[in-house]
C-alpha cells in the first residue's frame, strides 16, 4: 500500500486516529494499519444495512482472526465495553452510528431534541477518549460534506450533525488522517 507524500506510517501517529474521507475511498483498508496486529483489538461497527453485510464480511476476513467484532447499536456502550476487553479500538464507522441514531429517533423528537441527543452521545464519546488515553483507538468516519445541500430535511440534518461531529473528533484526535484514492495524507499534527 503506497503511503501519501506526507504521511508518515499510521502505527507511528499519535491516538486517538482519526481517519476521513469519502465512502468507498480505502479509509477501513487502512485503517487497521493504525494498530499493533498483534494487540488484543475490538472494532466496534454500526452495520445496520444489509447491503453492507458482504463488505463487512470481507473486512473482518482482512483483519487478524483474533480481533473481536462487536456491532453494537450503541457507539457509547460498545466503546466502554471495547474499552474493558481490549489494548485498541477500531471504530468503523462514526457516520454510520450517526445515520442508524438519527433513523432511530427521526419521528419521536424534534430537530432542537436531535441536536441535543446528538450532542450528549458525543461528549459521552469524547469524555470515554479522555479517561483511556492509554488505549489506542482509531475513529473512521465518512465526510460528505463538499456536496451540494440535499434537498430532503433529514439528509440535511444528517450531514449537519455528521459535520459538527467531524469537527468535535477532529479537536480531540491526536492525528487526522485524510483518504482519497487509498491514499491517506496526513491533517494533523
Amino acid at each position: 500500500m503506497m503511503i501519501g507524500k506526507h504521511c508518515p506510517p499510521l502505527s507511528e501517529l499519535p491516538s486517538p486516529v482519526f481517519i476521513l474521507g469519502p465512502a468507498y475511498s480505502g479509509k477501513s483498508d487502512i485503517a487497521p494499519e493504525a494498530l499493533d496486529r498483534t494487540c488484543a483489538t475490538t472494532v466496534l461497527g454500526m452495520a445496520g444495512l444489509s447491503e453492507l453485510e458482504d463488505r463487512i464480511k470481507a473486512l473482518k476476513a482482512q483483519r487478524p482472526s483474533h480481533w473481536q467484532h462487536n456491532e453494537s447499536s450503541s457507539l457509547n456502550e460498545g466503546l466502554v465495553a471495547a474499552f474493558e476487553a481490549s489494548e485498541q479500538v477500531l471504530v468503523d464507522s462514526v457516520n454510520q452510528w450517526l445515520a442508524n441514531f438519527l433513523l432511530e429517533g427521526w419521528s419521536k423528537y424534534d430537530l432542537k431534541q436531535q441536536d441535543a441527543r446528538i450532542d450528549l452521545e458525543l461528549r459521552k464519546f469524547i469524555l470515554q477518549l479522555e479517561q483511556h488515553p492509554h488505549k489506542r483507538i482509531v475513529i473512521v468516519s465518512s465526510e460528505i460534506g463538499a456536496g451540494v445541500s440535499p434537498p430532503q430535511e433529514l439528509s440535511r440534518f444528517f450531514r449537519q450533525a455528521l459535520g459538527r461531529t467531524h469537527v468535535a473528533l477532529a479537536q480531540k484526535a491526536g492525528s487526522v488522517v485524510h483518504i482519497i484514492a487509498g491514499i491517506p495524507s496526513l491533517l494533523k499534527p
